[in-house]
């Protein structure tokens, strides 16, 4: 995933933190019905670390120095080199799979568009958005500072199938950890959190299939990163464990807090001949 794509999300903050501004007054009636708490105190802070993120993540891949191998160090490369679990990746070469990765990552970024389809998300349909642009700048932003921090040779480095030009291409040192996995692991996740928050009520059938598809979005795009040489398996694990912490975190922190009113009850009891009154509090 290129830092580009999810630009377009930052941009668009800014125009729907001023649009939360001017909706406030008029959506109050139904903030009642969300379960979130939507307000631009609420989002300064999501908005500061996303954009924060992403720009350093911005910085860091204009600046890293970090230069594809030579065709020297190239034949030197050893695969027994790379850890038993990983090592298996430095064989694979699939186009088709890594055709298939993209179309799957790309079309994860519209999945917020499905809260168009359901009356209670449709109503919040802006600030769900804006959710979800936070957390792709974050995804995105956690994800590129690690890239360009730790610079990780990516497997097909290590395979001759690949053309000597593939193999010494600007993005060959960037592989831990996947962005692919990160980006639909955030939005699946993300997705699946907000349904199942708007509907509390969901049978658990239906919230076990909810959670199923959403985990099998970014495992899908993991196995066809593998397969297509472009990462190794700990590579997928770790950007799909990320994304799907971000997806889920940044909605349950906009949840509302229940304020529950403390409750007191006093009784009379009797313990080895002594009597008194007894004090329950419920906070």
């Amino acid at each position: 995933m290129t830092l580009s794509i999810n630009l377009k999300y930052i941009l668009f903050i800014c125009y729907l933190t001023s649009n939360i501004l001017v909706a406030q007054k008029d959506t109050k009636s139904l903030k009642n019905n969300s379960p979130y708490d939507f307000s631009l105190k609420k989002e300064l802070p999501f908005i500061g670390v996303g954009i924060g993120l992403f720009s350093t993540a911005a910085y860091l891949s204009k600046t890293n120095t970090t230069a594809p191998f030579t065709i020297i160090e190239l034949n030197t490369l050893n695969r027994n080199d790379i850890n038993k679990f990983d090592r298996g990746a430095t064989y694979n070469h699939s186009i088709s799979a890594a055709n298939t990765s993209d179309y799957i990552t790309y079309s994860s970024i519209v999945l917020p568009l499905l809260f168009l389809g359901e009356k209670s998300t449709r109503n919040d349909i802006f600030n769900l958005i804006l959710l979800a642009a936070e957390v792709g700048s974050i995804t995105t932003g956690i994800t590129h500072i690690t890239k360009n921090t730790v610079n990780r040779a990516r497997p097909y480095t290590y395979n001759s199938s690949f053309s000597i030009n593939e193999r010494r291409d600007e993005k060959s040192r960037v592989s831990f950890y996947s962005g692919h996995a990160s980006t639909t692991a955030a939005y699946s996740f993300f997705v699946a959190k907000v349904i199942n928050d708007y509907h509390p009520e969901m049978k658990k059938g239906y919230r076990i299939g909810l959670w199923s598809f959403a985990a099998l979005i970014p495992a899908s795009t993991s196995y066809f990163r593998v397969k297509a040489g472009k990462h190794y398996p700990t590579d997928v694990i770790t950007g799909f464990t990320i994304g799907a912490l971000v997806g889920f975190l940044v909605p349950q922190l906009h949840k509302k807090r229940e304020h529950k009113k403390a409750s007191y009850s006093i009784s009379p009891y009797n313990f080895d001949g002594a009597n008194g009154l007894s004090l329950t509090c419920k906070f």
